[in-house]
């Protein structure tokens, strides 16, 4: 059996995003940024963890998101209750999983700016009603988004080693 290259990956990302919580920033700002570390590491754990069960279904893909997986996976013919776990939690508005993308997209977009630093003023504002509100990181949110996540690997892992 070939050793899944997305496994240390996994494990690297949950690791880095549990030290970053750990570590104490007293200024605002460094506070700021190791929570965002948190969130940029997260997300790389949980990408990383859909490739190795993509890897594992023998899948030849790096899927972007649990629906991506679970499709692929069908198209392949198996089935993947790991993966229709993942596009259940992704679904549900609610879900730590939601609201980790979230802040994750959050933070890669931007207010759109006039020439002077400042958000434009729009003369119609536009509103997407479907997003969901801005997330206010903290480190208790983080932490549980870390812990929600660890458990989830650790335990589709067992799962799938039992088969």
């Amino acid at each position: 059996m070939r050793v899944n290259p997305y496994t240390s990956s996994v494990t690297s990302a949950l690791r880095k995003s549990q030290l970053l919580l750990e570590t104490d920033c007293a200024a605002p700002l460094q506070r700021v940024a190791a929570q965002e570390a948190v969130v940029m590491h997260l997300w790389r754990a949980y990408r990383a963890f859909l490739a190795e069960l993509a890897f594992q279904l023998q899948l030849d893909t790096e899927p972007e998101s649990a629906q991506a997986l679970a499709e692929r996976a069908l198209a392949f013919g198996k089935a993947s209750g790991e993966a229709v776990e993942l596009q259940e939690l992704a679904l549900d508005p609610d879900s730590w999983l939601s609201r980790l993308q979230a802040a994750w997209v959050q933070l890669w977009s931007f207010a759109a700016e006039s020439g002077s630093g400042q958000p434009a003023a729009n003369l119609i504002p536009l509103q997407n009603l479907s997003a969901p509100g801005p997330v206010q990181l903290s480190g208790e949110l983080l932490r549980d988004w870390q812990s929600a996540l660890s458990e989830l690997v650790r335990r589709q892992r067992a799962q799938s080693q039992e088969w």
